[in-house]
């Protein structure tokens, strides 16, 4: 089931043809994500809602984004469409370096990461999470005997 956060001011979002007929096109899979999308004439949608993790006010950069991720995702692997549209939204949607994060935010997403089928790379297959052995820290903080 999905959940969707309604927004309070809809966002009208103007797209090139080819990406306003792609995202026609892909509209049951953004509804499955959580988002409330709908035509509006010439090229135009309104989102009216965004999955709840998704940042506020970045509504309609994050649709875009996603597009033209998935655009290249397709080129790569035409056969996964809804594949190819989660790995762009899980993209847009992360938690980038830098973002503030306290305690329980932090452990939640730990669980979170080791709660999927696979927790040690990223959905384009770089690595999440490094074994470096204790002799290396050695070794990188001058410790070496």
């Amino acid at each position: 089931m999905r959940s969707t956060q309604q927004l309070l001011f809809p966002y009208t979002l103007e797209l090139p043809a080819a990406d306003f007929a792609l995202l026609t096109e892909l509209l049951p899979d953004f509804d499955m994500l959580g988002f409330d999308i709908k035509p509006f004439g010439r090229n135009t949608v309104v989102i009216e809602g965004v999955p709840p993790d998704a940042h506020t006010g970045s509504e309609g950069k994050i649709v875009e984004e996603m597009l033209a991720l998935y655009t290249e995702y397709r080129q790569n692997d035409p056969t996964h469409v809804r594949d190819n549209l989660a790995k762009s939204y899980s993209c847009k949607s992360a938690i980038k370096a830098g973002d503030p994060l306290n305690e329980p935010e932090m452990r939640s997403l730990i669980d979170q990461l080791f709660a999927t089928s696979m927790p040690y790379v990223c959905p384009h297959g770089r690595p999440i999470v490094l074994r470096i052995s204790i002799e290396e820290l050695d070794r990188r903080f001058g410790r070496t005997s």
